[in-house]
């Protein structure tokens, strides 16, 4: 995952639904490294739920391998993972290998694989 550490608070404060500026650079997750990084910094963080906070992809929808839905902030959009007999695939990136891929494995392993299809909240998962 690359991140600036020159940015000033007053970037890492700006409005996620803006695009992005040129000249800042995000936090920006392209491989299944990356997405595990993430995964274990939103799983460090105080507000899991926040679009705004520092981390570079949050949970918004979990359902055991069916599918995953991701807000990735440095694209500013929500992203679905849908999986396949087990695999994952990034409708988002079109690929199988994605940082959303890595960040969905490490939420399909913290389930357990439990195969009921059905949602979990965001509290059901960090307390499993």
């Amino acid at each position: 995952m690359k991140k600036n550490p020159h940015r000033s608070d007053e970037d890492q404060n700006s409005d996620p639904n803006e695009p992005p500026d040129d000249n800042k650079q995000l936090n920006k997750c392209e491989t299944i490294e990356d997405g595990t990084e993430a995964f274990m910094q939103w799983m460090g963080s105080s507000d899991k739920k926040s679009l705004k906070s520092d981390n570079p992809i949050v949970l918004i929808k979990f359902i055991n391998d069916v599918h995953t839905v991701l807000y990735d902030t440095s694209v500013s959009k929500e992203v679905e993972v849908k999986l396949s007999s087990g695999i994952p695939y990034c409708n988002y990136c079109q690929s199988d290998d994605c940082a959303h891929v890595g960040f969905t494995i490490c939420i399909e392993q913290l389930g357990r694989h439990r195969r009921d299809g059905k949602e979990e909240t965001i509290e059901e998962i960090v307390n499993s």
